[in-house]
């Protein structure tokens, strides 16, 4: 229960501070020569599959949900000394940026900058959780040190990085139940 309190904390506070601050490109499947910028979407565990983009925000003119860009939040493990529970957490961030889009209309010419995206994605998460200490009213608290890095595989006009912190919430005592 702490675990997806701390979660859903991460989450709410993503999307409250660092989502509205940018935007970025969103992929297109079948149009190359132009291209539209929205906010991330914040989800926890896994992106979600096209068909399950339900509770995604239309943020598109075109009327089309889209997945990506996207702050997935999760968690690497947890622990917990009776005094103190956290779990690691993982925010991994996924952006589109295929290359420069000619005035001409002609096509994408790549040019393997789109890491800028990601990075400074990254740092407006940073920044964020740096300003505010205590996460979503006092349920979390995100804790220094915080690691960022990028994947070393990236797809072809995807670029995708992570984030890691411990994050803690109050731990819930024990009562034993009288049976």
């Amino acid at each position: 229960m702490i675990d997806n309190v701390i979660l859903e904390s991460i989450q709410t506070f993503c999307i409250d501070n660092v989502a509205p601050k940018i935007k970025l490109q969103v992929p297109y499947d079948d149009k190359i020569s132009k291209y539209d910028l929205m906010h991330p979407n914040v989800f926890i565990g896994w992106l979600p599959p096209p068909n399950q983009l339900d509770e995604v925000p239309l943020q598109l003119a075109s009327g089309i949900k889209k997945a990506l860009p996207a702050m997935v939040i999760g968690m690497d493990e947890g622990d917990d000394d009776g005094n103190d529970a956290g779990i690691a957490i993982r925010i991994t961030f996924i952006v589109y940026n295929p290359g420069l889009y000619p005035a001409d209309g002609s096509g994408i010419v790549p040019d393997f900058k789109g890491y800028r995206d990601l990075l400074n994605l990254i740092f407006l998460c940073r920044q964020q959780l740096f300003k505010m200490y205590l996460v979503n009213g006092g349920k979390t608290a995100a804790q220094k040190p915080f690691r960022w890095g990028m994947y070393p595989d990236q797809p072809a006009g995807y670029w995708a990085g992570y984030l890691t912190f411990r994050a803690t919430a109050a731990v819930l005592e024990y009562i034993p139940e009288d049976f």
